[in-house]
C-alpha cells in the first residue's frame, strides 16, 4: 500500500527540498519553495490541449464532490477523475 500525503509518512524522494539559510542573529532556517493552489498556476505546456471528460469520469468527479460535501465538482475533483480514469 502506498502512503498518501494526507496520512502517515511519505517517501523521502517525494519530500520537497529546502534551501538552508543563515541569519546574522544565529536563527538559521530552511526555506521551501512556495506552493500554491492549482487554479493559480498556468496549465503546463507539455500537457497539450484540454480534453473533455467522459460521462464515466464526470460521474466519478461528481461522486467525489458529493463525498466531500460540495454540490458540484471543483477543478481538483475533475483533475483527479481525469488522471485516475
Amino acid at each position: 500500500m502506498i502512503g498518501s500525503r494526507g496520512m502517515g509518512a511519505i517517501r523521502a524522494t517525494k519530500m520537497p527540498k529546502g534551501v538552508r539559510k543563515a541569519r546574522r542573529d544565529d536563527t538559521d532556517f530552511t526555506e521551501y519553495a512556495k506552493g500554491g493552489a492549482v487554479w493559480e498556476k498556468p496549465r503546463p505546456k507539455d500537457l497539450g490541449a484540454p480534453k473533455k471528460l467522459s460521462p464515466a469520469k464526470k460521474s466519478k468527479a461528481k461522486a467525489a464532490a458529493k463525498a466531500a460535501g460540495r454540490p458540484y465538482p471543483n477543478l481538483v475533483d475533475n483533475m483527479r477523475a481525469a488522471k485516475n480514469g
